[in-house]
């Protein structure tokens, strides 16, 4: 990252405290998005419709990135567009996902700073009172892919009872293994206490189902698969739909019920 300087997280507080007991959800943006964008849509929809009223939405921003001009996580790789038309002598498109994952290396120090940035505000909404395990962490895009990562290495990974990943991709997977080693997790650390939420959409363009099933698969190693909840959206894109929001109204409902 080349800029590290960005506003604070953008909250909407509870609508009513007394609805139960309080719990928060910190949820990070998609690339050249911001807190305001996607995040705070889907804020704004569960509180237009009075669901989860106790819930704190905590919704960081990204720094702002000069070399991309977009607010990023990390930097980001190229990844393969699946609607691109087949040139004859070009890769198919299981080449150019290859490509993609082992060529063009992931941004580990990027990804590794955003899992930082978690940690710490998962640690703030502790100091503000939120009981751990009634803290929610999750993200779009990028925010899926930093979450995913996360979920498996971060330091505060125990305080948080979900985690919710949203049309990313699983970044590092051949480095999960030494980077829990790093942080002292146990190899055979399934973090039972944590539920996993992961989506997709079917027309996703950017972000191709492949890498999806890939990142399933990757994520599975590293859990039990009867904690993970996850769903193929058909006709959604690198967006969200109705289906979306009425699971993961669903899984935020069990994971930090009243």
């Amino acid at each position: 990252m080349t800029d590290h300087d960005h506003p604070p997280p953008h909250v909407l507080d509870p609508q009513d405290q007394s609805a139960g007991r309080p719990a928060s959800l910190i949820f990070l943006h998609g690339y050249g998005d911001d807190a305001e964008g996607l995040p705070q849509g889907l804020a704004q929809q569960f509180q237009f419709y009075k669901k989860l009223p106790y819930l704190r939405w905590v919704l960081p921003n990204a720094p702002f990135n000069r070399e991309t001009m977009n607010r990023a996580w990390y930097l980001p790789k190229a990844l393969p567009n699946p609607l691109k038309p087949r040139v004859p002598g070009e890769a198919d498109e299981s080449t150019l996902v290859e490509a993609a994952e082992h060529d063009d290396a992931d941004d580990e120090q990027g990804i590794l700073a955003s899992c930082r940035v978690v940690d710490e505000l998962v640690q703030a909404e502790i100091d503000r009172g939120v009981e751990p395990g009634r803290i929610v962490v999750g993200g779009f895009s990028q925010g899926c892919a930093v979450s995913l990562v996360w979920g498996l290495t971060g330091q505060q990974r125990e305080n948080v009872c979900g985690t919710c990943c949203l049309s990313g991709y699983f970044p590092l997977a051949s480095r999960i293994a030494d980077l829990r080693d790093e942080a002292n997790i146990a190899r055979d650390d399934k973090g039972d206490g944590m539920q996993w939420f992961y989506i997709h959409g079917n027309k996703d363009v950017l972000v191709p189902t492949r890498l999806f099933t890939q990142g399933k698969e990757e994520l599975c190693k590293w859990i039990d698969e009867q904690n993970l909840e996850e769903h193929l959206y058909d006709g959604m894109g690198h967006s969200t739909n109705n289906k979306l929001l009425r699971d993961l109204l669903g899984f935020l409902s069990r994971v930090v019920p009243p």
